[in-house]
């Protein structure tokens, strides 16, 4: 299997410009870590949270995709400017990607509970091809140089949000340059291409019940070359302190997460259960997230929300 992983990573690096794989990291409680997705959410919490998330893909498979990253944001003092910093590093076989995102956000105030947010992010990251380690069946191929290949990529993204005190949702374009790969002089053609993501959610009370909140949401994913994908999520509150939730990604798996939360810091735990065709080699996919929200009120609002 090791085999068939390094030959599919050579064929996508080689073949960017007609076939696009997972250039972005995956996450599976993207409704934690929302701030990697949409730069504009810089500054929208009433306090300054630091995550820290774990994601090991195809759990069993060699080399499979791992991704580690650390972020944090805040408001500054004039509750217009959000201010955000992301740490990140994605492997996948031979590739890697280890990188700094400086994010700017300004919110607009619609009135006392709603508003609208726009965002940019400065992406600076380091792409890695290891080739020393390829098993190929022909050895003359121009592009393979069987070396250890570097090269420093920049980029942007450009995100909206609208939140109030129950709903949020938001768009963004991310790697707007579509900045090249430039590790071989062979190949032309390697880039970045540019995402879309919408996602939007909303929580519900239950007037009779005031312990129990429910939150549905989705996410949308797409390309300019590939069609859009789903994740359908929802997630149940008890006591604002302890969640339950699930996701499903039609065609691709079904996804269950929990947590905790105590005072500032909070725990999150997703397991992905694959039903593609991956699921003859992987037992799925799995996800810790670690966070603490600074300045938070806990007796005004134990929500993480």
């Amino acid at each position: 299997m090791r085999k068939v992983l390094i030959s599919l990573v050579v064929l996508v690096t080689i073949l960017t410009i007609n076939l696009y794989s997972q250039q972005l990291p995956l996450y599976s409680q993207y409704m934690l870590n929302d701030f990697f997705i949409n730069p504009a959410i810089a500054g929208s919490k009433q306090y300054s949270p630091v995550l820290l998330s774990i994601h090991k893909q195809w759990v069993g498979i060699n080399d499979s995709p791992s991704t580690q990253t650390l972020s944090g944001h805040t408001m500054l003092s004039n509750n217009n400017v959000g201010l955000g910093a992301i740490i990140f590093n994605d492997d996948f076989g031979p590739e890697s990607h280890l990188g700094l995102m400086a994010i700017y956000s300004y919110h607009f105030h619609i009135d006392r509970l709603n508003k609208i947010s726009l965002g940019l992010s400065a992406i600076a990251f380091q792409y890695k091809m290891d080739q020393r380690f390829f098993h190929l069946t022909v050895y003359d191929d121009p592009a393979i140089t069987y070396m250890v290949e570097k090269t420093i990529v920049p980029d942007a993204t450009f995100g909206a949000y609208a939140y109030g005190k129950r709903y949020w949702g938001g768009i963004t374009a991310s790697h707007l340059f579509q900045s090249k790969l430039k590790i071989n002089r062979n190949v032309d053609e390697n880039k970045m291409v540019r995402h879309y993501f919408a996602m939007a959610g909303y929580r519900f009370l239950f007037p009779n019940s005031p312990q129990f909140e429910i939150e549905p949401s989705f996410l949308m994913k797409t390309t300019e070359v590939t069609p859009p994908q789903f994740d359908i999520n929802l997630k149940i509150f008890y006591d604002k302190d302890y969640w339950f939730g699930m996701s499903i990604r039609p065609g691709d798996s079904f996804v269950a997460c929990l947590g905790f939360k105590h005072n500032q810091y909070y725990f999150g735990y997703a397991y992905d259960f694959t039903f593609s065709d991956l699921s003859a080699y992987t037992i799925g996919s799995q996800e810790i997230i670690f966070g603490m929200n600074i300045g938070e009120n806990v007796r005004r609002s134990r929500s993480f929300f």
